[in-house]
């Protein structure tokens, strides 16, 4: 066994630190030449637990990461002699910004000339902010009580008290003389080299049960046995901070021989340290050799054993008190309790701790701070007995700081930087060494396909010159690498090293796979004379390897490796680019044809890495963004777009027949003449059946544009409308569209027989609209800027000229043409027509949406229509029905049309159903789908929640945030919704946004 006097002679005798880093003061940084003591202080980190800071011989002893965590440091520089002027200073805590290298801890201090002895204490803070420290003997009257309800109390793992002493008495009475001088000539700081002690004791206790044992006592054998309880027995009550190298205490009070007792472990309440293992290996020989434990145990330990007539250890570690005493019979012991067979009849087994140390003069068993014991004990036998036990009884201490002669200097500008996958970071430092004794190395590794463990941060640029560094993410490691090492972001440990000096960098840093595309939403005015306009730059950035176009789709053609040409409806455009595998670069598109009208492409790009695999498939995941370029034609004339959504209600003159969710068809991307969008409800048209009866037609198969049931009134007026909204006939108009002639009309609608030949108003309902083929579910309608009206009701003379802001348009389905009031027009009867827009390009786009208030937008930029699920939760209560009040449905301006839907059973539509229990009360769920441009969600219409006893508008009209996306797989499409979910108490009455559980 190594004797502690050797190993308490090799903590004093320590060479002095000749070099020191340009860190400053603690916390006002001054400059170098300000600070003239360095303090060194060890730092154990996660691994180190058996090597030192610098050199693998010289290891820690049995202490782990915990034990050796400093939470608090303060120090205290005495003047010796009058000599010199008292400092005290709390220094922060080991951190980046403070480390020498990543296991010792500096600290640059000021401190006026003189000489002194040097204090370092560690995880004191409480016991020192109550006691008045000014001189060195009120440090050495500073005591550390373990009782109860005292400062600090029994020692805890991750706070152990610990000191540095500047001179260590030794037993054979030498002593490490510990000042240190400062003086005004000095030119490099003075050093301290705080290696710290532990002030208590570590004991590491094993206690094994083995029916198999052959001298084991029957009853124990056939009954088992389970420890109860462990108890400290005389422990010291208090102890000094300081340690003074005292082994023996001939002066014991009756107080102190007396001790008290301690509370380790109770297995009733769950309380103390202590786990049972089943599986261990136990090696005797370890018991002199360091850092090596008799007994090795296998697995994760449990609060009690599974079967206490099996074979088990009982393994706890405890923190006690130092003790010296003056006779054997007041050394601190260990009190086991244990019970025979689950029984309440107690054995208690004892076992004495301490040692007798070979250099002390006296027989008396020593237990001295900065000691580690490892007790292996077993019990075979019933009784109060003390126990027969192996004991290892080994150093237990930090690792040792060691020397630096070379008088190296080394400084960096910061402690931390960060960087990504596109951002690096530069350090400058400064150095005496020569350019050839600076390396660098990051100890943060990740695990790379194919190469194994890489740093992850690289030095990519290092100018001697001028003293700077640049730090990058390693390329060689993949986004994947990182991925799959659940490392994307992270810091990592980064140093710098001249000579034997290394600074440690914390550099935080961050791969999350991005890919990113600006602009995605593109747009090219078509003037072939203009080439420059012709072409827009499209600029991407990512860390996954690059960019890659579509593949795999039809209206793509390759024209080369770097360039496609992509078709759709009238409108070509070119898409290319040179480099493709950058991380940084950009791609060009180039309009190549007339679209004839605004025509919008749409593709996906992605990144050439992939992120992961699809769980399900197995098939590679890609960043992806979505680019939407749109054509426009040359400037020229107005264009005037309109479409209506969310309008499947059969106008019957005076009303409307009932919702047709059934009918309702999601949005459709293809382009042509057969689309779910041209399904808007307007298409009023009658047929006749096999008895020449005219019937309605059906909407079930019909994807096709009607045209004919879509006109745009285009006039421009003079003079108001009534108060009561009815028009003014002295009013004067003038007509841009022209007659309507009833009598060419092969149309046969819904208003056929109400709509008679000598139908009045003619130039009402204006010119019919074109199928926009290039945008499904839009109509449009053209008509030259400088127009000139075509026609007048009155007496004007003079035509007028179209204007935006003056000329007014109407929009409708042609039907009850007589009465001039129906569901399918806006602006409605009466109302003031919508005003022709003012906008750069000539284009405006008009979208209707009777549930929506208000029931017509006008957009510079065709909008995007998205399908919506609002889902809502009501409480105890069904919606059975909704309903909205629109339009105006009577001559007088006075009735309004109603939109309804009593069947609230249409899958994936208009559908209730039970969403689950919470508190005692049953939630519903209802789903309804409906149309509504990108972003503006909000509806008027009214829901009925259990028949007509509640009626509530949806979401009280407000533009509730999407939650999320679902995909509903209907007639073999898969079809994107938008979810937005709200929560209707019907007790309260009030509405909630999202879920209600």
């Amino acid at each position: 066994m190594k004797r502690l006097a050797d190993i308490l002679l090799s903590l004093a005798a320590l060479l002095l630190l000749a070099a020191c880093t340009d860190d400053a003061d603690v916390y006002n940084t001054p400059a170098s030449s300000e600070g003239n003591l360095c303090v060194y202080v060890p730092v154990t980190r996660e691994g180190d637990e058996v090597t030192s800071s610098l050199d693998p011989s010289n290891p820690t002893y049995n202490a782990s990461v915990d034990e050796c965590k400093i939470n608090d440091l303060h120090l205290y520089a005495f003047p010796v002699g009058g000599n010199g002027t008292f400092l005290s200073q709390e220094l922060p805590s080991p951190e980046a910004s403070n480390m020498l290298d990543e296991k010792v801890a500096s600290y640059r201090l000021k401190i006026k000339p003189g000489t002194y002895r040097v204090y370092v204490v560690a995880n004191m803070k409480d016991v020192l902010d109550v006691n008045s420290i000014t001189t060195e003997g009120n440090l050495k009257n500073v005591v550390l009580s373990y009782q109860p309800m005292s400062k600090p109390g029994m020692p805890v793992a991750n706070n152990i008290p610990m000191i540095y002493e500047p001179a260590t008495k030794a037993a054979d009475g030498t002593t490490t003389d510990g000042t240190i001088t400062i003086k005004n000539t000095d030119t490099t700081p003075q050093t301290v080299v705080a290696n710290l002690r532990f002030t208590c004791v570590k004991v590491c206790l094993n206690l094994i049960y083995n029916p198999e044992d052959a001298d084991m006592h029957s009853a124990l054998k056939s009954n088992g046995l389970q420890i109860t309880d462990i108890i400290g027995k005389r422990l010291s009550q208090q102890t000094s901070l300081l340690w003074d190298g005292k082994f023996t205490n001939t002066n014991v009070s009756d107080d102190y021989a007396k001790g008290f007792d301690s509370p380790l472990y109770d297995a009733e309440k769950s309380t103390g340290n202590g786990s049972y293992y089943t599986s261990w290996t136990e090696t005797k020989e370890n018991a002199n050799v360091n850092n090596e434990d008799i007994i090795t145990v296998e697995g994760e330990g449990v609060a009690k054993p599974a079967d206490s007539k099996q074979k088990w250890l009982f393994r706890a570690t405890y923190y006690l008190p130092e003790r010296y005493v003056a006779q054997a019979s007041q050394q601190s012991a260990l009190k086991i309790g244990g019970a025979v067979g689950g029984s309440a009849i107690k054995n208690s087994y004892n076992i004495n701790l301490g040692h007798h140390d070979e250099s002390s003069t006296t027989e008396v068993p020593t237990l001295p701070r900065g000691t580690y014991y490892e007790i292996v004990g077993r019990i075979k036998s019933l009784g109060n007995i003390d126990l027969d036990c192996v004991v290892g009884v080994e150093p237990w201490q930090m690792p040792i700081i060691d020397v630096d002669l070379n008088h190296t200097t080394l400084w960096v500008s910061k402690t931390s930087a960060e960087v990504t996958s596109l951002q690096n970071a530069i350090i400058d430092y400064g150095t005496n060494a020569d350019a050839s004794n600076i390396t660098f190395g990051c100890d943060t590794k990740v695990e790379a396909t194919g190469a194994g463990e890489l740093p992850v941060v690289i030095v990519s640029e290092h100018d001697p010159a001028k003293k700077s560094l640049i730090f990058k993410i390693n390329p060689a490691i993949s986004v994947a690498d990182f991925t799959k090492a659940n490392a994307l972001k992270g810091t990592a440990k980064v140093w710098i090293k001249a000579g034997n000096i290394k600074k440690y960098l914390d550099v935080s840093y961050d791969v999350t796979p991005y890919f990113k595309v600006d602009p995605v939403d593109i747009v090219i005015f078509y003037d072939k004379d203009n080439t420059a306009e012709l072409t827009k730059v499209v600029k991407f950035t990512t860390n996954l390897g690059g960019i890659q176009f579509p593949s795999d789709r039809s209206d793509w053609k390759k024209l080369s490796d770097k360039e496609y040409e992509v078709k759709y409806a009238q409108s070509t455009i070119r898409i290319k680019c040179d480099n493709t595998n950058v991380a940084d670069g950009t791609f060009t598109i180039t309009a190549k044809s007339n679209p004839e009208t605004t025509t919008t492409h749409v593709f996906t790009v992605k990144s050439i890495d992939a992120v992961g695999k699809d769980a399900t498939t197995g098939k590679d995941i890609y960043k992806e963004q979505q680019v939407r370029v749109t054509v426009r034609p040359p400037k020229g004339n107005y264009i005037i777009y309109m479409r209506a959504i969310n309008d499947l209600a059969w106008c019957n003159g005076g009303g409307t027949e009932e919702y047709k969710h059934s009918l309702m068809l999601d949005e459709d991307s293809r382009i042509g003449n057969v689309n779910n969008n041209w399904r808007d409800g307007w298409w009023e048209a009658q047929e006749q059946d096999s008895n020449n009866n005219w019937q309605n037609v059906t909407w079930d198969n019909d994807l096709s544009p009607h045209p004919d049931y879509h006109f745009v009134y285009v006039y421009t007026q003079i003079g108001e409308t009534n108060a009561d909204g009815t028009k003014d006939e002295n009013n004067t108009e003038w007509y841009f569209t022209k007659q309507y002639d009833k009598t060419a009309d092969k149309r046969h609608t819904v208003s056929h027989d109400k709509d008679m030949n000598d139908y009045k108003g003619k130039w009402w309902p204006g010119d019919m609209m074109t199928a926009d083929n290039n945008n499904p579910g839009w109509y449009y309608y053209s008509i030259s800027v400088g127009a000139k009206s075509v026609g007048v009701n009155k007496d004007g003379k003079a035509q007028k000229t179209i204007k935006p802001g003056q000329t007014l348009l109407v929009f409708s389905n042609g039907t009850y043409l007589d009465a001039g009031f129906q569901s399918h027009r806006f602006t409605h009867h009466n109302d003031p027509g919508i005003t022709l827009f003012n906008y750069e390009d000539n284009e405006g786009w008009y979208l209707y949406d009777p549930l929506s208030d208000p029931y017509y937008r006008v957009y510079d930029e065709k909008p995007t229509v998205v399908d919506v699920e609002y889902t809502i939760y009501t409480k105890n209560k069904k919606i059975t029905a909704w309903y909205s009040l629109f339009g105006v449905n009577s001559g007088d301006g006075k009735g309004k049309f109603t939109m309804w839907c009593n069947k609230s059973n249409v899958p994936n539509e208009f559908e209730c159903e039970e969403y689950g229990k919470k508190d005692g009360n049953t939630w519903y769920k209802t789903i309804l789908h409906l149309k509504a441009p990108l972003g503006e969600y909000d509806k008027i219409l009214v829901l009925k929640v259990n028949g007509d006893e509640i009626h509530t508008t949806l979401f009280d009209g407000d533009n509730y945030p999407v939650s999320g996306t679902v995909t509903r797989t209907i007639n073999g499409r898969n079809n994107v919704r938008y979810v937005i979910e709200g929560s209707f108490d019907t007790v309260t009455k009030k509405w909630s946004k999202g879920a209600p559980f």
